[in-house]
């Protein structure tokens, strides 16, 4: 497959920092989403809110500066003639309005309420003040802050009803979507010194649509050499954002929180979610990835690599 070969990976390469990337999308997703249409129902926009659904959807294209930055870092030279093209890339497919929509309207079709709705949006007020609170916590390095959350986790009533809870909860799974959806940008970037990338430039629109999917799947199963963020240090440094954030909730928001997660309903809510997110993900990356793959041959016309003037 042309864009399977064009996309290997170069060789393995030390992992970025984990932390410098948790501080970004921390930040990123701390921001106000207000705005977004959908989740009509008073649980359901709790739901959304508790999972930062609108805000990891609108910080995606965002993204890109960061993974650029990380390619750069690890000696892909191309990068700063790729990233405008995959700026605009990812900028025209992720349309977060319709994304959310789609990702509201799988939920509230999924499940009943589960919970009280004024205790649950009482909660999700409290979790994204406590969302900002760790973000500042994040930036500014604050150690006494977070030695104050590591005692609250070390509390041996609190601090296993608050990782349980972080496991029931959607976020370390959207936080792999969030690392995927890196991992192709990466993989976008990387492409163009890639020594077979002249073959784009001959390519027609119908070849590179067609292997899209492949593309996605391939790296979809991929659990080796994952660049710039492996999907499981995704998912285990969203699990512990999570339970800072959960610490920062009283005993009783926890247990609504844990008794909503633990219900029938709330169990086919997350699911819905998660299943519904990763859809909306996966169609937006084929579009991304279509996008700027024909951008890149178009740009290939008029700018040869140094290999194609050989």
């Amino acid at each position: 497959m042309l864009l399977t070969d064009l996309l290997k990976p170069h060789g393995l390469m030390g992992r970025m920092r984990w932390p410098l990337i948790a501080a970004a999308l921390v930040c990123a997703m701390a921001a106000s989403a207000a705005g977004m249409v959908g989740a009509s129902d008073t649980t359901d926009q709790s739901l959304l809110q508790i999972e930062q659904v609108a805000s990891r959807l609108s910080g995606t294209p965002a993204a890109v500066e960061n993974v650029a930055k990380a390619a750069a870092d690890r000696g892909i030279s191309a990068t700063s003639d790729a990233q405008p093209l995959l700026e605009t890339a990812a900028r025209s497919s992720f349309k977060v309005d319709s994304m959310f929509a789609e990702i509201s309207k799988a939920v509230g079709e999924a499940g009943d309420d589960a919970v009280d709705p004024k205790a649950f949006a009482k909660v999700a007020a409290a979790l994204e003040a406590g969302q900002a609170k760790i973000a500042r916590m994040y930036e500014a390095q604050d150690q006494t802050a977070a030695k104050d959350i590591e005692m609250r986790l070390a509390n041996p009533d609190n601090g296993p009803r608050i990782s349980q809870l972080a496991d029931l909860m959607a976020g370390p799974d959207l936080a792999v979507d969030t690392a995927f959806t890196a991992q192709l940008m990466y993989l976008c970037l990387e492409a163009l010194s890639n020594s077979d990338v002249e073959t784009l430039a001959s390519a027609s629109k119908d070849k590179l649509q067609s292997e899209m999917q492949g593309v996605i799947s391939s790296l979809r199963s991929k659990s080796e050499n994952e660049k710039p963020v492996p999907k499981d240090i995704a998912r285990a440094n969203e699990k512990t954002r999570l339970t800072f954030v959960l610490a920062t909730l009283s005993p009783e928001d926890v247990s609504v929180l844990t008794d909503f997660y633990e219900s029938p309903g709330g169990k086919a809510k997350r699911d819905a979610l998660i299943a519904s997110y990763r859809q909306a993900s996966d169609q937006a990356n084929t579009e991304m990835l279509g996008q700027y793959f024909q951008a890149l041959a178009d740009y290939l016309k008029t700018h040869p690599r140094p290999q194609q003037q050989q």
